[in-house]
């Protein structure tokens, strides 16, 4: 009796120090827990602010970049030599787009506008047709709005059919009166004609047809006029209105140069008649 008391202390004592350990091991086990979750925790912070530093960075390299960009365009810039002209970035058709018989397309930073030969011009002629002063209109108000200060290009072009009926000796001549008649009237119309220049292609950049090849176009290039104040003035060509009805301007000049002629000789003629007249009258009356 005495021996199994003695067997029974030691299993208690060895229970109650295995639920001891049991309960160290899961504090153990939660302060690792606890450790753990922390330790997760700041890592995703600095993960977090790794990445928003990396887009800083990206920000500032793709900045530096841009800068450097800039400074070698200023460099360039400044290197080249004056030209007298500024360019102006930034060419935008839209200002011309729905006008009738009027396509506007961007080339290079210019702005083209290409004029129907049908709209402008009866065949063979120079005179500005009645149904295209609307079109040419909205043309020379929109540059006046948006456009006024740029240098303009009016181009003539032609077919390569030989002259035959016209009074011009080439296409070359037609292109250049055509495109004179309308730099002409773009500049009745407030477009400033010292910042127009004229060009004539005649049939040496034909279309995809004779009718498109037939065409004058405004250009409304990439560069600020002259600022020198004298250019900047209004300039009226002085063969405007000429070259904007040549045809109809010839005949009348011919008719009123013969016209003259015809009534000096018809006087000339009379007196004649009359001097003859009286010098038989005194004849007559001499016989008598």
């Amino acid at each position: 009796m005495t021996f199994t008391r003695i067997i029974a202390v030691p299993a208690l004592a060895l229970t109650a120090l295995l639920v001891g350990c049991n309960d160290n091991q899961k504090v153990v086990e939660a302060d690792l827990l606890n450790q753990n979750e922390s330790l997760t925790k700041q890592l995703d912070e600095k993960n977090n602010n790794l990445n928003a530093m990396g887009e800083q960075l990206a920000r500032a390299q793709k900045q530096t970049t841009d800068l450097q960009s800039q400074l070698e365009a200023c460099n360039q810039h400044a290197a080249a030599p004056s030209t007298g002209t500024v360019e102006v970035a930034g060419a935008d058709a839209r200002a011309f787009q729905g006008i009738e018989g009027v396509e506007a397309t961007v080339q290079g930073g210019d702005i083209h506008l290409t004029i129907a030969d049908s709209l402008l011009f009866d065949s063979g002629r120079t005179s500005i047709k009645d149904t295209a002063r609307k079109s040419l209109d909205k043309v020379s108000a929109a540059i006046k709005n948006k456009f006024g200060d740029r240098e303009i290009l009016v181009v003539g072009y032609t077919d390569a059919d030989p002259i035959r009926k016209s009074s011009f000796p080439t296409n070359y001549h037609l292109g250049f009166e055509r495109a004179f008649a309308v730099r002409g009237y773009l500049d009745r119309k407030g477009v400033m004609g010292a910042h127009m220049g004229l060009m004539s292609f005649g049939p040496d950049r034909p279309e995809g047809s004779k009718e498109k090849s037939r065409r004058v176009e405004v250009i409304v290039t990439s560069k600020t006029a002259t600022s020198d104040a004298a250019a900047m003035k209004t300039e009226h060509p002085r063969n405007a209105p000429a070259a904007a009805g040549k045809v109809d301007a010839t005949k009348a000049t011919t008719s009123r140069a013969t016209t003259p002629a015809k009534t000096t000789t018809s006087s000339k003629s009379a007196a004649s008649t009359s001097s003859s007249r009286k010098a038989t009258a005194t004849t007559t009356t001499t016989a008598k």
